[in-house]
């Protein structure tokens, strides 16, 4: 069977998908908006040699399959390293998967309080809600303590309009290591008393970042007769009997397009596929990055760390150094700060308005001594970096896949933006092997399944709205 797959997206899943697929013979054309590849995993390199990644990327992860692909596309550039992630919260740098540290260290209130939350009977979640659910799990004291300041600044959205999808993705990305039970108050207590802290390991690259994975990867699409385009959007498609014929990008060009997996964002799959007002729009939350290089190490030593305070501009600070020295000018310290922010805030317009700000707050955070230790600044505005889960999200997002399936049979959404599905790398990864599998066993036998039967997570979405 003859025909080109087009994948809009070279982050994680499109350049997994298209390197297994054009390593079977099949051709690709991988279509990227950005001029680096990568999306979510790609890095920044500057001239000081600094290597930033987007936040506190590493590769882990409890499937054998995932593992072993890793570690066959790092080869020997790689490294193996530990855990250290922290939270601050009542003006203390505390560990993060909860420890006995952190319990002490909560105000003696809110010990008691908790306690009572722990034996009192629990009520049953009246909504969906992100709030009913943090509430029912681990009580109202640690609710209004951590969660609720948390969650409202890092997605500018009440607690009572977002859906509970979003706590149990939240907290199974921030735990990592599945031996570490988060799920409940008492699971939280138990795992403090009783567990022993994981030796929880990391693969990370020797060299280049975590975009040095995904350059790999385009390497190999390259080497099997595939195309890659970047700084290039989709501006339209053709359409004929259902299917997906052209693809048309920023330059002009029309791709023939035999099948298409989409990885790109929904907003704009909507645009350019003149949705009707029947199906509504769905919302990402973008993120601006301060990637500093300061000349004194920061004294934490963390390699991430959320900040839960309402009052603190920050969402999280990742420490590149910690995960690989060689990120980092030797004998520098550079810190990724995170700001969450929706495209027409003043955060992501004008960013450089608030690096006064950030830098009082790595002053009161303990982070650098003195404002002269900062050497450098970049500013980075990432698109889409998660989703919004808002509270009837489910029917939303139904309705727009339905859209899409019902619109063209040769379209497949794919990846973390494409099917809004707050993820991982290594959960990309395991979804686009598998597709790959089914798709190149289909291509084989000259007959393809249309795009529904080609998603890979599972979720049932609107049963619960």
């Amino acid at each position: 069977m003859a025909g080109n797959v087009v994948i809009v997206g070279a982050g994680i899943s499109g350049l997994v998908l298209g390197s297994e697929l054009a390593a079977q013979g099949i051709p690709v054309t991988l279509i990227e908006r950005e001029s680096r590849i990568g999306g979510l995993a790609r890095s920044f390199k500057y001239s000081n040699g600094a290597i930033f990644d987007i936040g506190p990327h590493r590769f882990h992860t409890d499937d054998p399959k995932v593992q072993s692909y890793i570690e066959d596309v790092l080869a020997d550039n790689v490294i193996s390293i530990g855990r250290d992630s922290q939270l601050y919260l009542f003006g203390k740098y505390l560990p993060w998967p909860i420890t006995l540290k952190n319990v002490l260290a909560l105000p003696p209130s809110m010990l008691i309080k908790s306690g009572f939350d722990l034996i009192l009977p629990k009520k049953k979640s009246k909504s969906e809600s992100f709030e009913d659910y943090i509430i029912e799990k681990y009580g109202k004291t640690l609710y209004d303590a951590f969660f609720k300041s948390y969650t409202e600044k890092f997605l500018d959205y009440s607690c009572s309009n977002l859906h509970r999808d979003w706590a149990q993705a939240g907290i199974n990305r921030a735990t990592i290591d599945k031996q570490v039970k988060t799920d409940s108050l008492g699971n939280l207590i138990k795992s403090v008393l009783f567990s022993k802290n994981p030796d929880t390991k990391f693969l990370y690259p020797k060299e280049g970042g975590t975009g040095s994975f995904c350059e790999v990867l385009a390497d190999r699409i390259r080497k099997h007769n595939g195309t890659i385009l970047s700084s290039t959007t989709v501006e339209g498609i053709t359409t004929e009997d259902g299917k997906v014929m052209q693809v048309v990008t920023s330059s002009g060009e029309e791709i023939q397009a035999d099948y298409v997996f989409w990885s790109g964002s929904l907003g704009d799959l909507r645009t350019i596929g003149h949705a009707p007002p029947s199906v509504p729009e769905l919302h990402y939350i973008s993120t601006v990055l301060f990637n500093y290089v300061v000349s004194e190490y920061a004294p934490q030593g963390f390699q991430w760390c959320y900040f839960g305070d309402k009052d603190m501009e920050v969402d999280r600070i990742s420490l590149p150094r910690t995960f690989n020295p060689g990120t980092v000018p030797e004998g520098k310290e550079a810190l990724c700060i995170e700001v969450t922010a929706e495209e027409n805030s003043k955060a992501w317009v004008d960013p450089s308005r608030f690096d006064c700000i950030i830098e009082t707050f790595m002053l009161h955070a303990k982070l650098i001594k003195s404002l002269d230790s900062i050497e450098d600044l970049h500013i980075e505005k990432v698109q889409q970096t998660y989703p919004l889960y808002v509270l009837n999200y489910p029917r939303k997002l139904k309705a727009n896949m339905d859209w899409v399936d019902n619109n063209w049979s040769n379209l497949a959404l794919l990846g973390r933006t494409g099917r809004f599905w707050y993820n991982n790398m290594d959960h990309s990864i395991a979804a686009s092997l598998s597709v790959s599998e089914r798709f190149g066993a289909d291509y084989k036998n000259g007959k393809l399944r249309a795009g529904s039967e080609y998603g890979e997570e599972e979720r049932q979405l609107g049963e619960n709205d």
